[in-house]
């Protein structure tokens, strides 16, 4: 399978692209920066991309089969617009290129009331004050995204954690789960290149926490 990663240099978009080229995928690594990605493949391409630069990426689509987009920007007490413009720009280029396979990671913060399975803490401080912008764009990028023909699949952690992944995490349709509040990337990054070969989840939002 032939997938463009955009953010392939971010904590976690490295990682999809490290466990793809492990699974046996060819990789095409979009980021502002490839080389902070420090790695060479026989099967990963780099390529200098801005997800809200549309002819800066658009034709790297060309001949792919899936795109994943891991971007990712940390906002306090502002607005945000990468992820609502910069998935208009991935849309467009997919259906220019004849694409229908989408993978989004969002997150469990864009349940848009009251979430009883998070803190009291969480909801009130970061969700709505915090990243209050954050995930109101992310927000607006699932709603974008629900709307087009494509085959998505919106994937939404809970809090991101670095530690090493231990194979042992829930999916559920939805935005979070009781069970836990963390999310390991390097799981994240197992389910969604599980999800790329099982389409398990075509058009619905998941959640993924560590048990």
């Amino acid at each position: 399978m032939k997938l463009v990663v955009f953010g392939a240099t971010g904590r976690t978009g490295r990682r999809v692209v490290e466990q793809a080229l492990e699974a046996g995928h060819a990789v095409t690594g979009i980021a502002r920066t490839p080389a902070k990605l420090n790695r060479t493949h026989e099967r990963l391409t780099l390529v200098q991309g801005d997800i809200l630069d549309y002819d800066s990426f658009a034709s790297v689509l060309q001949g792919q089969d899936v795109v994943v987009s891991t971007v990712g920007k940390g906002a306090v007490f502002g607005s945000v617009k990468l992820y609502s413009e910069g998935i208009e720009n991935v849309i467009r280029a997919m259906e220019e290129y004849g694409l229908s396979r989408l993978i989004a990671i969002t997150s469990g913060g864009t349940y848009p009331g009251w979430d009883d399975n998070n803190s009291i803490f969480y909801e009130l401080l970061i969700k709505r004050v915090i990243l209050r912008g954050e995930y109101a764009d992310m927000r607006r990028m699932e709603e974008r995204i629900a709307e087009t023909d494509l085959e998505w699949t919106i994937v939404r952690p809970s809090g991101l954690s670095d530690e090493d992944g231990t194979g042992a995490y829930h999916v559920k349709v939805g935005y979070s789960l009781p069970a836990s509040n963390t999310t390991r990337r390097d799981d994240l990054a197992e389910f969604i290149v599980d999800e790329l070969e099982s389409n398990q989840h075509p058009r619905q939002g998941v959640a993924v926490v560590n048990i």
